[in-house]
């Protein structure tokens, strides 16, 4: 008989944040007011971020790493958070002060005012000058003082709307070499927008380089030994709670949707020439059990 890996939930330390659902009883009483709620779910979402993206970058940084090596010239990173994949960028071999390598330009697109002054922090340490786009980010002090430095500039906005709406600062800095995108588009409210988006800012032959969680499907992945076997009852418990826990997830964590299949809406995209995903599931705790990942990129033809 098939033994099911049943998710230990309340043994998992940072479920801890369980109690900022149980703090919701006021929800409902200020749902009218979107731009308020809207300020709450952001900051809720700062402050769980705070706690989880240590934790969130290094599980991943194995498989982005490789990835992250391979931007250069002018570089779109859209949700970066607080930054924690600027320090991946390609740097110089030196001791002293490595230096970011290659990168002309760096455009930051994050919608979470709260985070900015930790990526402005991390973008410092990285080896930035940090600048803010003034017509999205108009009370922010901006510090692009040297000009030895590539500058990295924050702009407040996000690409839902589609190639139609996108902030001027990113449209008028396009083309871009690559586009980087670090678990984000299980958040946005239209993941196709986006997507063509990416494809718009892109030159000819630019990369969407990409590390997204996603829902679990049959595809082959680089996993061992984890017990996913296709069609197994093992699998199918765990795409049903990722059904179960998105809609009491997202509210809290920035939209997150657990259940997404990115990787086959990026793979089924037409305007790439050339497109490599990898999926792994991690096997090491329940939400890393709940977020199996994709990552790769996708050329522009």
């Amino acid at each position: 008989m098939e033994t099911i890996d049943a998710p230990s939930l309340f043994s998992w330390t940072q479920l801890a944040f369980a109690g900022l659902l149980i703090t919701a009883g006021g929800w409902t009483l200020v749902r009218s007011h979107q731009p308020q709620v809207q300020n709450i779910q952001d900051w809720v979402f700062s402050k769980l971020w705070s706690a989880m993206s240590e934790q969130s970058a290094e599980r991943v940084e194995e498989f982005r790493k490789p990835l992250w090596l391979q931007a250069h010239g002018n570089v779109l990173e859209i949700g970066i958070g607080h930054g924690e994949g600027l320090m991946l960028l390609p740097r110089t071999q030196s001791d002293e002060s490595p230096k970011v390598q290659g990168v002309t330009n760096y455009v930051a697109i994050e919608p979470n005012t709260f985070l900015h002054a930790k990526l402005v922090e991390n973008a410092a340490k990285a080896g930035f000058s940090v600048n803010f786009d003034a017509e999205t980010c108009p009370d922010a002090a901006s510090n692009a003082t040297d000009s030895e430095l590539p500058t990295l500039t924050i702009v407040n906005g996000t690409l839902d709307g589609g190639p139609n709406a996108i902030p001027s600062f990113v449209r008028d800095h396009a083309p871009y070499n690559c586009i980087l995108v670090s678990m984000v588009f299980c958040s946005v409210d239209d993941l196709r927008a986006n997507l063509q988006a990416i494809q718009h800012l892109l030159k000819p032959g630019g990369k969407y380089i990409f590390i997204e969680h996603v829902r679990h499907t049959d595809t082959a992945d680089t996993t061992v030994n984890a017990h996913y076997v296709p069609g197994s009852m093992n699998l199918a418990v765990w795409k049903m709670l990722q059904n179960v826990f998105t809609p009491v997830w997202k509210p809290f964590t920035g939209n997150c949707h657990m259940n997404r299949d990115t990787g086959k809406i990026i793979r089924e995209m037409d305007g790439w020439s050339n497109v490599e995903i990898t999926t792994h599931r991690g096997v090491e705790n329940p939400l890393a059990k709940l977020m199996p990942l994709v990552y790769g990129m996708a050329v522009k033809q």
